[in-house]
């Protein structure tokens, strides 16, 4: 399978429709390092589901295994089954293959909007945009304003363990399906926040995603400044376990999202910080 297919395929966040609800994708090399980003992989599939529903059904959760790597450059292929289309509620799995080989499969779940109670949890007080725009870094395909963690308590334990505004640089026009998307693929953007012992480095350990899963509370504006928020419950036993959520510039929560990731620490470690300005990271 060989894509030439349109500019979107390069922006790593869409998918080709190769009819039969079969889609194909490439993971464009936008990171060092020989494993894909597991948000690139979430935003095809996320694009990929979308599709093959109306756009007057939101999407609402998507629950993910990550079951093997794939490498830059390569492309994937996507094959969606219809599981369920009932009145309220459609549901589709999305099953990814790369060189014939499963490496990602994706139940997600649809709902027919309703009208009910509304509550939600207040969000944490940051500095706005607009205070941070000097210190903006690039981050394919993402803009990235780092707040850092909260500050560090007696126990050892932190509040947050990243904070950070992030907006889409891509152009991703009006349909709701390429803003999931990019929402889906800034639900991994969890740098080395899931290991609290070694906040703000990469290349000590081997981190890989597990499970993922994420709970849409509305269709975001992914071009516009977002906060997202990420809290590190517990590590052991070489994995850690986080929890975090999105929201926008008026407080409004867009997503929740929870996270197991693989950490296991490399006999020779070769860190990376990104606080240095000359990193290109290996994912963000």
């Amino acid at each position: 399978m060989t894509l030439d297919g349109p500019s979107s395929i390069d922006e790593g966040l869409d998918v080709v429709d190769l009819g039969s609800d079969r889609f194909a994708g490439r993971y464009p090399r936008w990171f060092d390092g020989d494993r894909v980003f597991g948000g690139l992989v979430l935003a095809q599939a996320t694009s990929a589901v979308c599709r093959t529903v109306s756009p007057q059904v939101p999407l609402h959760s998507i629950h993910c295994h990550f079951l093997r790597p794939a490498t830059p450059g390569d492309e994937s292929e996507i094959v969606v089954d219809r599981l369920r289309d009932g009145r309220t509620f459609v549901t589709r799995r999305a099953t990814v293959r790369v060189r014939g080989k499963q490496t990602f499969e994706m139940m997600a779940s649809f709902h027919v909007p309703e009208d009910g109670e509304e509550y939600q949890l207040a969000v944490a007080e940051v500095p706005s945009p607009n205070e941070l725009l000097s210190s903006i870094e690039h981050e394919q395909p993402f803009e990235v304003l780092e707040l850092g963690p909260s500050e560090q308590r007696a126990d050892g334990t932190f509040e947050s363990t990243r904070r950070a505004w992030v907006r889409c640089s891509v152009d991703l026009g009006d349909e709701p399906r390429r803003h999931l998307a990019a929402a889906a693929y800034a639900s991994d953007m969890t740098r080395a926040a899931f290991r609290p012992t070694s906040l703000g480095s990469w290349g000590s350990h081997v981190d890989a995603s597990l499970d993922h899963a994420v709970w849409f509370h509305s269709v975001p504006t992914m071009t516009e400044w977002h906060l997202f928020d990420l809290h590190t419950v517990v590590t052991g036993g070489g994995r850690s376990f986080m929890r975090g959520h999105l929201s926008d510039e008026h407080g409004r929560l867009v997503f929740s999202m929870a996270q197991e990731i693989l950490i296991r620490e490399l006999d020779v470690p070769s860190p990376v910080s990104f606080d240095d300005p000359d990193r290109r990271p290996e994912s963000p």
